[in-house]
């Protein structure tokens, strides 16, 4: 009698599914439960799962990604001006750091400045470099969607049962420890879940697409009831560009686009002017948006700017490190709870300048520029998996402007957006080739 079959590409792909799973599940809170406690060292924090337990899963995972990404040829290959963009933000951040410790952080631990450097080369070779390298991308943005849409979708489900655990400060979280979390789920569930309502297959009723269309307007609820602008401007850019790009030659879902089309144009025409109005005093912190009282966004924004670039200034050729945000005064080591949100930023450019200085800051503009000749290269494509991956990207090119340097291991935008930016630098015409001649052997 045999035995299972022992196969490397099913705990592979395994792995990957974790790591996916987990960018989510890390980020939930189990207050409603009225059971959990906020924090229990080193298991639970802030209801919900510990930074530690999510450091440790990821870390075990990434030394069996690790140990068969170097002992295997990479199935779906990075383009060669990707990887050295890689290898150069690695040299970047190691010798950055170097400085660092020598000239900065010099009453600082020097292992925990040096554990920092590693979380990072982590995040970005694993996101970045080996799952893109060995898992397939139709099964990426299964997982994404599949997962993040089934906790927003639950999230308003259950909103009008737990409704008193489901708020912070007027603003929406759901199931998640914070806004931003929900934030990052629901916008991702809508960009990952749009794509399935124009595939020709499902759009027919017996094939559950009034379901579909059900739970992407609850998506989008999720969304508005977070009082995000940038995430609302997201998920506009995305609907917008998605009708414009999902082809079909059925006949239905060319009338649906018609009609999404012609419906917003009348709009624009009755309602633009009003909107824009509304828009800007939202803007200018003279109206409300949703439960979120009234703000300055502009001034506000500006503020953290400044507030940034003065810390830039303090060591404008070395940076800060990677771990700035938690170190406090003359005291060795860090701890979770001494994370410093308000040294952040809020711009991808001032934040990288700060955590590396002029080095770190000009490769963040190189990578932008990156960003824009991803977006027009996956746009172009046939492949709607592909075409998926460009679109999320364009609709946070304006969020990466007031978003802080993507480097952290246990944040859940930077793990997405690594896994988007490396699937965005495969190699595409290697991967033709190759399934050109797998059609050919299996003629």
């Amino acid at each position: 009698m045999n035995g299972p079959k022992f196969s490397v590409t099913k705990i592979i792909d395994f792995c990957c599914i974790t790591l996916i799973v987990l960018i989510f599940v890390s980020k939930l809170s189990f207050k409603w439960m009225q059971v959990v406690p906020y924090s229990v060292p080193p298991f639970i924090f802030q209801y919900g799962l510990h930074p530690f337990i999510n450091f440790g899963l990821q870390f075990i995972i990434a030394l069996i990604l690790i140990y068969y990404w170097l002992k295997t040829k990479s199935l779906y290959p990075l383009s060669k001006f990707y990887k050295i963009f890689i290898y150069t933000m690695f040299a970047v951040l190691s010798i950055q750091t170097l400085f660092q410790i020598t000239l900065v952080n010099i009453t600082q631990s020097v292992i925990v400045q040096l554990g920092g450097l590693g979380m990072a080369i982590m995040l970005i070779l694993v996101y970045g470099v080996i799952i893109p390298s060995v898992f397939p991308l139709e099964k990426f943005i299964n997982w994404v969607n599949k997962t993040s849409s089934s906790l927003v979708i639950l999230s308003v489900l259950f909103l009008p049962v737990l409704f008193p655990f489901m708020f912070r400060g007027g603003r929406f979280t759901g199931f998640f420890k914070h806004i931003p979390h929900m934030v990052t789920a629901s916008t991702a569930a809508f960009i990952f879940f749009l794509p399935k309502i124009f595939q020709d297959k499902m759009w027919t009723l017996k094939s559950n697409t009034l379901l579909k269309l059900i739970g992407l307007f609850l998506i989008t609820l999720a969304v508005l009831f977070t009082a995000t602008k940038a995430a609302f401007v997201t998920i506009l850019i995305t609907g917008f560009v998605g009708i414009l790009i999902y082809g079909s030659k059925k006949r239905s879902i060319r009338l649906f686009k018609f009609t999404f089309l012609s419906c917003f144009l009348i709009s624009v025409l009755l309602v633009g002017a009003p909107t824009s109005q509304f828009m800007y005093e939202v803007t200018t912190g003279k109206t409300g948006f949703g439960l979120r009282p009234a703000q300055d966004g502009v001034s506000t924004r500006m503020d953290e700017v400044f507030r940034g670039w003065d810390m830039f200034e303090q060591s404008p050729y070395f940076g800060h490190g990677l771990l700035y945000k938690f170190f406090s005064g003359a005291k060795e080591g860090i701890e979770v709870e001494s994370y410093n949100s308000f040294k952040d930023p809020h711009n991808m450019f001032v934040s990288a300048g700060v955590i590396g200085g002029y080095p770190l800051l000009v490769l963040s503009i190189i990578a932008y520029l990156l960003m824009i000749a991803a977006v027009l290269k996956g746009l172009k494509e046939d492949d709607v998996n592909r075409q998926t991956m460009a679109l999320f990207l364009l609709a946070h090119l304006p969020v990466f402007v007031i978003y802080h340097a993507n480097f952290s291991l246990g944040g859940m935008g930077d793990r997405l957006y690594w896994l988007v930016f490396g699937y965005l630098g495969q190699e595409w015409n290697s991967l033709r080739k190759i399934n050109t001649s797998h059609v050919g052997i299996h003629q």
